[in-house]
């Protein structure tokens, strides 16, 4: 059985998860619904086809690994226990109350 503290911290992971996937869905919904004018933005103001090809690759290489950094996130908060950050974090409070 899960004491009152340990299971205030999965809450609050869980909390920090659902932030981060809300953040991720509205900008993605954002470059979705504005990408053309980001990219004609870029068309306009840089006329290296070389820069063009790289900007647009950069906006989706970075969502992708934003989507992929949220699945690790994911399957920290629900699936897997990393026991080593738990185990580090238990350590750090131990240390920080051993200080005073």
């Amino acid at each position: 059985m899960e004491n009152y503290t340990q299971v205030e911290k999965r809450v609050k992971r869980i909390k920090k998860f659902y932030n981060h996937l809300q953040v991720f869905a509205i900008m993605m919904v954002v470059l979705l619904l504005f990408s053309n004018k980001i990219f004609d933005l870029f068309e306009n103001n840089i006329h290296n086809p070389g820069t063009l090809k790289w900007a647009r690759a950069n906006i989706w290489v970075n969502s992708l690994l934003w989507a992929f950094g949220l699945l690790i996130h994911g399957i920290y908060t629900f699936r897997y226990k990393i026991t080593f950050i738990e185990k580090w974090e238990k350590d750090k409070v131990e240390e920080l109350m051993n200080e005073k």
